[in-house]
């Protein structure tokens, strides 16, 4: 198994830390920076709709 988190499609996996501190694991085009892909995060968890 490769070390390179890049798949075959032109993804990658990027671990994120979420608004309230917690971690997960978004997929991003390859090569997006970690500064974009933590922004994606944040994105995503603003549109998430409220319990």
């Amino acid at each position: 198994m490769s070390d390179d988190p890049t798949g075959p499609l032109g993804v990658a996996m990027r671990e994120v830390t979420f608004p309230d501190q917690s971690r997960g694991i978004i997929l991003v085009r390859a090569g997006t920076p970690q500064d974009e892909a933590e922004a994606m995060a944040a994105r995503v968890w603003a549109e998430m709709p409220e319990d």
